[in-house]
This record gives C-alpha cells, sequence and structure tokens, in this order.
C-alpha cells in the first residue's frame, strides 16, 4: 500500500512536471509566434511604403528656425515655391516628368525663393535640392502616408533648423492657402491609380490611429 502511494506521488509529480513543461514550451513558441509575426508584419509595412515612396514626389520647406518671424516666412517661401511650380508644371505629367521639371528649375526655384526673402527683409541663404528624405506619417485630410524615405524637393531656408512644411508634388496634393481641408475624391482617384490597392489601403487607413498634423492647403 506504501508502495502504491508512492508511485502515484511520483507519477502525479511526472504529471505536474510535464504539465509545466507543456505551458513553459508553449510560453517560448507564443512568444516566437508574436515576435515572427511583428517581424512579418513591419516587412510588409516596410515593402508597402516603399512602393508608395516610389510612386510619389514630395516638397520640404524648411525654415532658418521657430521663431514666428521665421515660421511666417517658411510660408512665404512655400507659396512662391507651389505658385511657380503650379506655373510650370504640366496638369497631366507622371513622376519622371515632374522629377525632370523639378531639376531643370531647380536654379531658378532657388532664386524665387531668395527673393521672396530678400523682399520679406531678410538675408538667408537658401539651397534646393532633390534628395530622399526620411518622412514621419503625415496626414493629407484623411489620406495617410507611413514614415520612410521619400524623394523630396528639399529647400532650406538659412540654417534650416525651425519646423518644416511638406506637402506631395506628384500626384498633385500641394496647396498654398491657411484653410482646411479633404483630399477629394478626384484627388483619391488620382492617388489610386499611380498605387497598388494594397498601398492605396494603407494611406486610408484611420488616421486617428497615425500621427496628424493638420495643414492648410488649396489643392494645385
Amino acid at each position: 500500500m506504501r508502495e502504491s502511494w508512492k508511485d502515484r506521488k511520483i507519477w502525479l509529480a511526472a504529471v505536474v512536471l510535464g504539465l509545466v513543461l507543456t505551458l513553459f514550451l508553449t510560453g517560448i513558441n507564443m512568444v516566437r509566434l508574436k515576435r515572427e509575426n511583428r517581424e512579418i508584419q513591419a516587412r510588409l509595412d516596410r515593402e508597402i511604403q516603399q512602393g508608395i515612396a516610389g510612386e510619389v514626389f514630395r516638397l520640404h520647406v524648411i525654415a532658418n528656425s521657430d521663431k514666428d518671424t521665421d515660421q511666417e516666412l517658411k510660408l512665404q517661401v512655400k507659396n512662391k515655391i507651389v505658385e511657380y511650380l503650379q506655373q510650370k508644371l504640366n496638369p497631366d505629367a507622371g513622376l519622371e516628368e515632374t522629377k525632370e521639371m523639378v531639376l531643370i528649375h531647380l536654379q531658378e526655384i532657388e532664386e524665387e525663393a531668395e527673393k521672396t526673402v530678400k523682399e520679406s527683409g531678410f538675408d538667408y541663404e537658401v539651397h534646393a535640392a532633390v534628395e530622399n528624405t526620411y518622412f514621419p506619417d503625415k496626414t493629407y485630410g484623411d489620406c495617410t502616408f507611413p514614415a520612410g524615405e521619400y524623394e523630396a524637393l528639399n529647400v532650406r531656408i538659412g540654417k534650416a533648423q525651425g519646423h518644416n512644411w511638406w506637402c506631395v508634388l506628384y500626384p498633385s496634393l500641394c496647396f498654398v492657402d491657411d484653410t482646411y481641408g479633404i483630399v477629394t475624391e478626384e484627388k483619391k482617384e488620382d492617388l489610386k491609380a499611380v498605387l497598388t490597392d494594397e498601398e492605396f489601403d494603407e494611406i486610408l487607413k484611420n488616421p486617428q490611429e497615425k500621427l496628424k498634423v493638420r495643414i492648410g492647403f488649396r489643392w494645385f
């Protein structure tokens, strides 16, 4: 009888140990699966962002500083550049044609910006360049572009240490006034035409879940 009880205790201990090991291994597998899922999702998000980046061209205007006067100057420079590009760009221009036009007129863009700076009573230098730039999540109306590198026309005013003004040159989502608005269905169709379904769906994801920066605008 005593040996039978002893055997039962050993059996119970083995069962408990087996359950503990099973739970432990299950926990390890769950952690591994969660990590793998995160890595897969991160890779998919990266691929989608890179796909979007390959089909858009952005404008980035960087103020000299965050002083009110420098921020106001930034908006004046932005207005001048957008108005200049509006005159030069063919409304039906594609991505490569838009980039080519900007590169051809890069010096003139810089000169227009410098002229605006001088007329506003400042002596800052202005430098314009087309280059790859990291952008955080940016929301225009109800369209959110995921964070990542995008090719952009960067216009740097003075020390370029202030907050920035951003927009999308192609497809044309740039704007010049200070009223708030939404992305029209026509503009969404322009975006949809150059993106895959997955990329377009990513842009239309609930903006409440992403960093939103409201920007005043008027369409080209």
